[in-house]
């Protein structure tokens, strides 16, 4: 019996995502649907491994059954092209409107592994020198992963730049070890782009310009909800300077406000819209990660109208469940961010302009701002994109409908404020362990306008669940290539 080590990167796909698992497949269609969906699956990904792998290009290729597929290169960058190709393959498979949808859940463990070459077919991968998971890239765009420092040095200088050195805990090892995280990275070229209207009114809430625009996202898929595919649409907000916090002459601003100072963000992506009830029962049904969640918390029903009666703590859960699901990094975004995307480069109360109008955002209409005109109070939150107008990022209902939670602390004033876009903590940045009070922004439903200005700021007790309140999510990103 011929044995060796080897070293070698190991690229597994699976052919249904962990919620899909074979067993539960089997509960819903039987063992005999199950087969014919299986070899349906094989198939695919056998006519997709033909068109991107030419032997002796790989090692070799072992079927894990009906639960996927291990593929072994002796060249890390060969496994990195393989991962790109194959993607690929499947989006362009998915965007065809005859095909059924696929989707793979695709991970690559870089190491060496003990391998028993006298059975070439057999699913005997006997172990990995590295961590446990290394590493788990999906079939976006994007990834992120852990490799120990054996590994590291055999990655190629070009893979090296993506990562960063940390401490972490790892399984069979009692103290924290050196290990490297790889950066979000986002292609451009598999970037979506959208187009949108946003709107300028003036200071008597009439519409003074309408602008055509268009913006970079991606879509995150979450899987099936009420028979349907649930999703989030990722904008890309490009990095810049803005000046946080209100003008000294802007009507009615608060002292919280101020001093107005520069700050500096970073790229990132942040949702189109607030979290709907949709997105929020199907992330609420995942496993558990420290907290238990509510899966129908709204008073206001409906699929697209945003989830509201949800504490700080429930939109940090929600955050963890929906990385670990991903395998992309999603928290709150802090408050400068909220602030720079809402505002979209403009100066003004409202990325609207000087005045803000109920034909266009859902608030307390029954109060105006400056020289504006009382409009429709409709009571109640109104299911998102419901004006049909962005922003000039292609970001909808920045104003009004429901406050937004931000992972900082609250402070009274700018005072000492990070200017690099970072959330701003006292003492504590363990955000698993937050207390006290935390930010809200953008006003809701109940709200009169001045609270729904851009640089307005409140806060709520980071528990409290009131019917106004909810979030939406973002995704960091260290580097666009």
């Amino acid at each position: 019996m011929e044995s060796g080590n080897l070293k070698l990167t190991v690229v597994q796909l699976d052919l249904v995502k962990s919620s899909e698992s074979t067993y539960a497949i089997e509960r819903e269609l039987g063992v005999q649907g199950t087969r014919i969906l299986i070899k349906r699956i094989q198939e695919f990904v056998e006519k997709a491994l033909d068109s991107v792998i030419t032997p002796p290009d790989h090692d070799l290729i072992i079927s894990l059954g009906g639960d996927g597929y291990r593929i072994l290169f002796k060249d890390v960058k060969d496994a990195y092209q393989f991962i790109k190709e194959f993607r690929q393959i499947v989006e362009k498979y998915n965007k065809n409107r005859n095909n059924n949808p696929r989707e793979f859940r695709i991970a690559a463990t870089t190491g060496e592994v003990d391998f028993d070459k006298s059975e070439p077919y057999a699913n005997k991968i006997i172990g990995h020198y590295v961590l446990a998971p290394l590493s788990r890239l999906v079939t976006a765009a994007s990834g992120w992963f852990y490799v120990d420092e054996p590994t590291f040095k055999i990655l190629p200088d070009d893979v090296k730049q993506y990562f960063t050195e940390e401490l972490v805990k790892a399984k069979d090892h009692e103290d924290d070890i050196k290990a490297w995280r790889c950066k979000i990275i986002f292609d451009e070229q598999e970037l979506q782009t959208q187009k949108f209207e946003s709107v300028t009114i003036n200071a008597n809430a009439q519409v003074t310009n309408r602008r055509q625009k268009q913006a970079s996202y991606f879509v995150e898929s979450l899987g099936q909800a009420a028979g349907k595919p649930s999703v989030i649409d990722m904008v890309k907000i490009p990095g810049g300077t803005f000046k946080m916090g209100s003008p000294p002459d802007e009507l009615e601003r608060r002292d919280s406000e101020s001093p107005q100072h520069l700050v500096h963000v970073e790229p990132f992506f942040l949702a189109k819209y607030p979290v709907t009830q949709e997105q929020w029962k199907f992330v609420a049904q995942l496993p558990q990660v420290n907290w238990k969640l509510n899966e129908d918390p709204s008073g206001f029903k409906g699929a697209n109208r945003p989830v509201e009666r949800v504490s700080w703590y429930d939109a940090i859960e929600f955050c963890l469940r929906l990385s670990q699901h991903t395998g992309r990094i999603y928290s709150l975004p802090s408050e400068a961010q909220w602030e720079y995307a809402c505002r979209a480069g403009t100066t003004t109360p409202f990325h609207f302009g000087q005045t803000i109008t109920s034909r266009l955002a859902n608030y307390n209409a029954n109060y105006v701002y400056g020289a504006g005109v009382k409009g429709t109070y409709r009571e109640e939150t109104t299911p998102v994109s419901s004006f049909k107008v962005a922003n000039d990022f292609g970001l909808y209902d920045m104003h009004g409908d429901v406050w937004e939670w931000c992972l900082d602390d609250w402070h009274d004033s700018y005072v000492s404020a990070p200017t690099d876009g970072s959330p701003w903590f006292n003492d504590n940045d363990n955000i698993y362990h937050k207390q006290g009070v935390a930010v809200l922004r953008g006003g809701s439903w109940i709200n009169p306008p001045t609270l729904c200005r851009s640089a307005y700021r409140s806060y709520g007790t980071r528990d409290n669940r009131p019917g106004n309140f909810g979030f939406r999510v973002v995704c960091a990103v260290e580097k666009i290539v």
